[in-house]
């Protein structure tokens, strides 16, 4: 078994899409979904394109005979600086997913230990995910906690 990690890059957005929508199909229940898959794969599509491109986002993978196993997301923002965050970075964590049979042998840890580092390595000093149940225990080996100061509001 010879797994490689890399960073992802434009050859790999057909992959990357296909996994995120993967993802979001197996967290989100469906009665949640407020596009078509369709739309959904364009929007992606685009948005990706254009955000590895400029580098406001990364995604490491994990690759098994020329198939991605796993992958990652990495965006990068900035709010108004304040006392707990003098420059505002933030790095926003998302879409851990590897596939279910390599699921419980560290190819997910991997993948998101080589996106942590390249958050840190950036100079962000606030990293933020939302966990499934299954990854919070991961998570929380890594340093991170659970935090209940935000509230949302969805607009149509």
């Amino acid at each position: 078994m010879d797994i490689t990690y890399r960073k992802a890059d434009l050859n790999d957005l057909d992959d990357l899409v296909r996994l995120r929508i993967e993802f979001l199909k197996e967290v989100q229940p469906i009665e949640t979904h407020q596009y078509s898959e369709e739309n959904l794969q364009k929007s992606l599509h685009d948005y990706l394109s254009e955000a590895l491109r400029t580098d406001t986002f990364v995604a490491w993978v994990a690759e098994l005979e020329n198939k991605i196993i796993a992958t990652s997301g990495l965006c990068f923002f900035q709010i108004t600086p304040g006392f707990t965050l003098i420059d505002g970075k933030i790095a926003y964590i998302l879409n851990i997913y590897t596939l279910r049979e390599w699921r419980g042998k560290g190819v997910g840890k991997t993948v998101f230990n080589h996106i942590l580092q390249e958050a840190i390595s950036r100079g962000y000093k606030r990293i933020s995910l939302h966990a499934t149940n299954e990854g919070r225990p991961v998570y929380e080996k890594f340093g991170f906690r659970l935090t209940s100061d935000e509230m949302e509001l969805r607009l149509p």
